[in-house]
């Protein structure tokens, strides 16, 4: 791709992460009733590679940056509840090993108190000219970038306009497989349809919570846990980070967003 040749790739590593350590698993029978699962941190290892070298491939571009996740980020902290619903769930084994090598191996990142997706989005908002984001996740439709789906193998350039409008329709939607759920009985589909009936403002996300019995701090505290992080919003040396302000955010506050988007 022409565009994004030679450009930075701030990739997620938690997603290849765990998409690598899946594939070196194996279940083992050893009789009728005795299994065993084991990995193999070579397949793991090449799995890793794999998926990177079909990104810059893909992407024309060897300038790379790996980006993982802190063990606990600002939103554990601001929302107990988030990706709770996940803790049940076995994680692959070799994963902590696997990571280590891989920020040994690649250029790589890690800022403490932040996802990964936040880190990325910092790092590639600070210079979204030379910059791509590379990520399959859904959240990245919040980010004014240059922005990768490698599941998918799609690359959107994503307006200020569009973005804030996405956040807006994630703030009603809330996210489920990260434990928060939005305003009641609005999906995607539904967000889209009241904020082009009801005007694209933060107000209006607003008065969807209170049509529904809530109110504007359950909208609020959804609009922060949807919204990955932009440049400025992080302090590097503190690792503090400034929570999404409606009321400071003119797209959001006084400017409706259009719905070309």
């Amino acid at each position: 791709m022409k565009e994004t040749k030679n450009k930075l790739l701030v990739i997620d590593g938690d997603m290849l992460l765990y998409k690598a350590a899946s594939v070196a698993e194996q279940e083992i029978r050893w009789s009728d009733d005795i299994w065993t699962l084991e990995t193999n941190m070579n397949v793991a290892k090449a799995e890793a590679d794999r998926q990177i070298d079909e990104i810059k491939k893909d992407l024309n571009s060897d300038d790379i940056l790996v980006v993982f996740s802190d063990k606990v980020t600002f939103r554990h902290k601001m929302f107990p509840a988030y990706k709770k619903n996940r803790s049940d769930k076995r994680k692959p084994l070799g994963l902590g090993e696997l990571k280590e090598w891989m920020m040994a191996e690649y250029p790589s990142e890690l800022y403490p108190n932040l996802e990964a997706d936040d880190a990325i989005g910092i790092i590639v908002t600070e210079d979204v000219e030379n910059r791509v984001a590379v990520s399959g996740d859904k959240d990245f439709g919040t980010l004014p970038v240059m922005w990768y789906n490698h599941l998918k193998k799609i690359l959107r350039t994503i307006t200020v306009a569009e973005a804030n409008f996405f956040h807006l329709v994630q703030s009603l939607m809330g996210d489920m497989t990260d434990g928060f759920a939005g305003c009641k009985g609005f999906g995607q589909i539904t967000a889209e349809k009241w904020l082009r009936k009801h005007g694209a403002y933060w107000e209006s996300v607003v008065e969807a919570y209170e049509s529904k019995g809530s109110d504007g701090e359950d909208a609020l505290m959804n609009a922060r846990l949807a919204r990955i992080l932009r440049a400025g919003e992080y302090d590097k040396e503190t690792h503090e980070v400034t929570l999404w302000n409606p009321k400071l955010d003119a797209k959001a506050q006084s400017q409706q967003i259009p719905f070309n988007c």
